[in-house]
């Protein structure tokens, strides 16, 4: 519906939200810039833009727990801040990083060519933070008039200050190696911190434990200490020269016995080699006269060897004379053969 169609009392009505609503948004944005100045005017003041800051760096051998923003103190103050961090080229090998810092007025003044930079641990995370010390002997790095540098000590004279003038250089102290170690030691605490109080339960448990298990071990001791008694009186035993050991384990009885026994085991083997030896001659005659007998055997067997070729000698010649007799013509008349008997 347009504006012209409503009726005077809407119209103003309207214009009368209108304005509110307008000055409200007004309102608010003015409120909105306000916030937005003052945080800006904080902030520039916090950070030193307001003030004069000079420029340093120094060399590290490692950036391990500084970032860019973390603040420089001096004396325990917050005076600056780490404004760059670049590592060296790798042909340079006496520095590894390059850290850059700024320091606010008027604690520059403090800063002078004896100084040095300190990185120290801040906490139990790791975390580093930078200190300047505050010099005693020689030149003071920067010189400030009416507000503003004016010259800056280059380690042998003061030149005029300007736009494109290099940060000025502090020595830096890095912590040696039982600092590092130290760190480390806190870098592993911190890494297992979560489970410091469920440890200290457990070694309270533990604790408990051992003490119940001293006082076991006492009732212990108290108890074996009777055994004891007895194991050194069977040690005292143990020492008798007269062997209260071997009495212990042998009888006196059985003793006696088993030296009886002995006695009659060595009679017997005594007996037995005498015999044995005796045997043994006797063995040795019956051989000989075995060997004799086997001698006397073989020349008689060589003997009838000769015997034996005579007998078949005669035997041959006893045939041939029957078959001399069978063919003779007086006497064939005897050897005839019984026809009927084939």
């Amino acid at each position: 519906m347009p504006l012209q169609d409503l009726t005077p009392q809407i119209r103003t009505r309207l214009n009368r939200a209108e304005r509110f609503v307008g000055l409200f948004v007004g309102l608010a944005l003015m409120g909105l810039i306000g916030a937005f100045g003052y945080f800006i005017f904080h902030t520039a003041k916090q950070k030193g833009w307001f003030l004069t800051q000079a420029r340093y760096f120094t060399y590290l051998q490692s950036a391990n727990g500084i970032s860019l923003g973390d603040k420089v103190k001096l004396m325990g103050f917050e005076v600056g801040e780490i404004t760059s961090i670049e590592a060296m080229p790798a042909s340079d090998w006496l520095y590894n990083v390059y850290v850059e810092f700024v320091v606010r007025s008027p604690y520059h003044g403090y800063l002078w060519k004896d100084s040095t930079v300190k990185f120290v641990s801040g906490d139990f995370l790791g975390n580093r933070y930078l200190e300047v010390t505050k010099g005693y002997d020689g030149e003071v790095l920067y010189k400030e008039e009416n507000g503003k540098i004016v010259e800056w000590w280059d380690g042998t004279e003061y030149l005029p200050f300007e736009k494109t003038t290099k940060p000025v250089w502090i020595r830096a102290i890095e912590s040696n190696g039982l600092n590092n170690q130290i760190e480390d030691i806190l870098k592993v605490v911190q890494e297992h911190l979560p489970n410091v109080f469920a440890l200290t339960n457990q070694l309270s448990m533990t604790l408990d434990h051992a003490n119940q298990m001293s006082t076991n071990v006492n009732n212990l001791l108290i108890e074996t200490q009777a055994a004891s008694k007895n194991l050194v009186t069977i040690t005292e035993n143990l020492k008798d020269p007269n062997g209260s050991l071997g009495r212990w384990l042998l009888p006196e009885d059985l003793n006696q016995d088993i030296h009886h026994t002995l006695l009659s085991v060595t009679n017997t083997l005594s007996s037995a080699d005498t015999n044995m030896t005796l045997a043994v001659s006797s063995l040795n005659i019956s051989l000989n006269q075995l060997a004799t007998l086997t001698s006397n055997f073989n020349a008689q067997v060589q003997a009838n060897t000769n015997i034996l070729g005579e007998i078949s000698s005669l035997v041959v010649t006893a045939n041939d004379f029957m078959e001399s007799l069978r063919d003779h013509w007086l006497l064939r008349s005897a050897f005839k053969e019984d026809k009927k008997k084939k």
